[in-house]
């Protein structure tokens, strides 16, 4: 009954941040599903680093990070063990993951927090474990759904120049997002979609 995605194209350059941008249902949480292969869709293509992406192509995958809306971790694990456990998902090697591991916590700021269980956290701090466990295993492509939703404004501070920072190391960034001025402080190209379609699209200059 609802055409989610209608016609809409999308080319992300590597080392990029891009700003997916629309009111709620307007289909950016969709797209970026499609994106990974998580939901089915009717008609067209989709390639990752130049490469054909279907459900299957876990090589490519393991490039890909995700920091989806929602926080999803473990409650019964701690900080700490929470990510290392997402990033046992792409890194078998200890000694590595270990690294990967302190590196993620450091860069989110939960050094003094890594005993606690995701219950004990603020909001702020509970998303803020949530990127670390998207990004631990150092992927090439980062997609972020609305991260800053109800955070505090120090958190939120601190999650758009981690994201300066990543894009700084190299990857690449999906940014979605209902605040403008987030768009303006990071992002580098922007699309705004509504009912499934791209109304605009281009710099935030030129928007």
């Amino acid at each position: 009954d609802v055409v989610a995605l209608d016609h809409f194209g999308l080319h992300i350059a590597p080392g990029e941040v891009f700003g997916l941008l629309g009111p709620n249902g307007s289909g950016k949480t969709t797209s970026i599903n499609c994106i990974l292969q998580l939901l089915a869709y009717d008609k067209g293509t989709i390639e990752l680093f130049g490469e054909p992406m279907t459900p299957t192509r876990y090589d490519l995958k393991r490039r890909v990070g995700v920091v989806p809306q929602q926080v999803a971790v473990f409650d019964e694990l701690t900080v700490r063990e929470n990510i290392d456990y997402f990033c046992s998902l792409y890194v078998n090697d200890r000694k590595r993951r270990r690294a990967l591991v302190d590196e993620a916590i450091d860069f989110v700021g939960l050094g003094d927090f890594t005993k606690f269980r995701p219950g004990k956290l603020s909001g702020g701090l509970a998303r803020r474990l949530n990127i670390a466990c998207g990004i631990a295993h150092k992927p090439e492509l980062i997609f972020f759904d609305e991260p800053t939703v109800a955070v505090d404004p120090q958190s939120r501070n601190s999650i758009l120049e981690g994201i300066q920072t990543l894009r700084k190391n190299g990857a690449t960034v999906v940014y979605t997002t209902h605040y403008m001025e987030e768009v303006e402080i990071i992002c580098d190209r922007v699309i705004i979609l509504d009912k499934g379609k791209i109304i605009a699209s281009g710099s935030c200059d030129e928007l």
